[in-house]
């Protein structure tokens, strides 16, 4: 049996609403109509969507029918709304529809009625069907947009972790041959890069990554970029320079701006199949990045990377920046590496230009704001040493979920002088604190531990041994960016990080303060 029409009827004349009633039952319609002559009751009734119909009177007391209409659209929109008024004019009755009322009927026309309520709940079905089959569409592209990521990453992933375990292996029939196992580690650590490098450009498509913002030199940053490229690229590309040296420093997030030119790059080589040539060139800009007109308005540094590859049409052109759009062949790619170099370019104010021809290769301009405060860039344009890791003598806790991790963790530590106690979750680790505590001089814990993670852990362990030094790692910077400023915490480390990263950390944390801000980068 069809349940009756649920009617909201905002009208301070109760045999008017009545009247409405009869006129509806007697056309055919069954109804429910509820009447009410405040804005307050109104809105009770309104906010709980339980009703398929408004009428409202177009004057009534302390109120208006277009406010009633308002407050309809704001909190019900898709429930249809009619004027029914002895008072409505041309003009208001206009403005009316505009504002989103489905129709008005004069309470002197009453004859009208029945047709106007027929149409309008015949259109709200069909807006309510069409809604439904625009969410399936758009679930069926979200479908379609997760398979070709999935698809893309599933391809990029086992290339990488191919390249680990081939190489591993080999590491049981050259282990004997120093030279070999130097080289096969290297390219181990190379492919874990790549692995890293994915798992960052993810996140950033997804913002679920924000930048740590510092002076940054970029024709120095462009150098390091090329340095550790030229091992990757064929030997048939081959990089360029036109830097211009009095560039001042952008505030900026090196990290990031790293990943766009990876990104650039990685799309410069895939354009050039036989060889060719990737250049980087930075200039001053004062202008208008969006009309790339020289303007004389805010100075911004441009960075543009330039390739000798095959170029694009118009209709890639057009598509470049749209999420998981890619030319290459299905499974050969994200489709995410423009996306998040426009993305990337958002989050630093800037602004990203594309320049490309069939046959005549592919120009990328990067738009990045200076700040008058910029400093001077470096006056070296020599690439920086790091550091030799520092032995000690300290013990160390060790809590990680991944027994491998915790493996890797304690033979290293141990080759650097470190005593290790090692621990595979929080209640393991209290154990061992409660048993060692006078001997344990610093906390090497994950983040991410379950049931209680590394921040509570390291705060319930202070609070046994007050001055323990701390370090924190994790593999997803934004789930400890708003615990950076705790004083106990002393450093943190990234995950996937090297043995070095680790070293200086604890070697940072036990020569530092506690009360210091934290060390370390996310």
């Amino acid at each position: 049996m069809k349940s009756p029409l649920r009617i909201l009827h905002v009208e301070d004349s109760e045999p008017d609403s009545e009247l409405i009633g009869e006129m509806l039952r007697r056309g055919g319609i069954d109804c429910e109509i509820v009447r009410r002559d405040t804005i307050k009751d109104y809105l009770v009734n309104l906010k709980s969507k339980k009703f398929d119909l408004i009428f409202a009177d177009c004057t009534l007391p302390g109120f208006s029918g277009l406010h009633v209409l308002e407050l309809a659209r704001e909190h019900a929109p898709e429930i249809p709304f009619i004027f029914i008024s002895g008072t409505i004019g041309e003009d208001t009755a206009i403005e009316s529809l505009h504002n989103g009322a489905t129709d008005y009927v004069l309470k002197n026309r009453l004859s009208r009625l029945v047709p106007a309520v027929n149409r309008a709940i015949e259109e709200a079905a069909e807006k309510a069907k069409n809604l439904a089959m625009e969410q399936q569409l758009q679930q069926a592209h979200h479908l379609e947009a997760v398979g070709t990521l999935a698809g893309g990453i599933a391809h990029d992933f086992n290339n990488i972790l191919t390249i680990i375990k081939g190489h591993a292996s080999l590491l049981n029939t050259e282990g004997n041959q120093p030279d070999r196992v130097a080289e096969i580690a290297a390219i181990i650590d190379h492919a874990a890069r790549r692995g890293s490098d994915l798992v960052n450009q993810m996140l950033a498509f997804a913002r679920k990554s924000e930048g740590t913002f510092a002076y940054t030199d970029v024709n120095l940053l462009l150098q390091h970029v090329a340095a550790m490229l030229k091992e990757a690229m064929p030997r048939n590309i081959s990089f360029e320079f036109q830097l211009d040296g009095t560039l001042p420093e952008i505030l900026g997030d090196s990290g990031q701006i790293e990943r766009v030119v990876i990104n650039l790059c990685t799309n410069a080589r895939d354009a050039m199949p036989h060889g060719g040539k990737i250049i980087f060139a930075t200039e001053w800009f004062n202008g208008d990045p969006l009309s790339h007109e020289p303007t004389g308005g805010e100075p911004y540094l441009l960075l543009r990377v330039t390739d000798t590859g095959v170029g694009m049409d118009k209709t890639t052109r057009e598509h470049i920046f749209e999420p998981f759009f890619t030319t290459k062949p299905k499974g050969k790619g994200t489709g995410l590496g423009l996306p998040v170099v426009y993305g990337l370019m958002q989050s630093h104010g800037g602004a990203v230009d594309v320049s490309s021809e069939l046959g005549k290769g592919t120009s990328i301009s990067l738009y990045f704001p200076l700040h008058t405060n910029g400093r001077l860039p470096h006056q070296t344009q020599k690439l920086p040493e790091i550091p030799r890791a520092t032995k000690g003598s300290e013990t160390i806790l060790v809590i990680d979920d991944e027994p491998d991790v915790v493996a890797f963790l304690k033979v290293m530590l141990a080759a650097h002088g470190y005593r290790i106690l090692a621990a595979g979750n929080a209640e393991e680790a209290l154990e061992l604190f409660q048993a060692h505590q006078d001997e344990i001089d610093l906390l090497f814990s994950d983040f991410g531990l379950p049931t209680l993670d590394g921040f509570e852990l390291s705060r319930l362990l202070r609070s046994l041994k007050p001055g323990l030094k701390t370090v924190l790692a994790s593999g997803y910077a934004e789930s400890i960016r708003a615990k950076m400023i705790d004083p106990g915490v002393s450093a943190f480390v990234s995950k996937p990080y090297t043995a070095e990263a680790v070293l200086h950390a604890i070697r940072a944390a036990m020569e530092k303060d506690v009360t210091s801000p934290p060390t370390g980068s996310l």
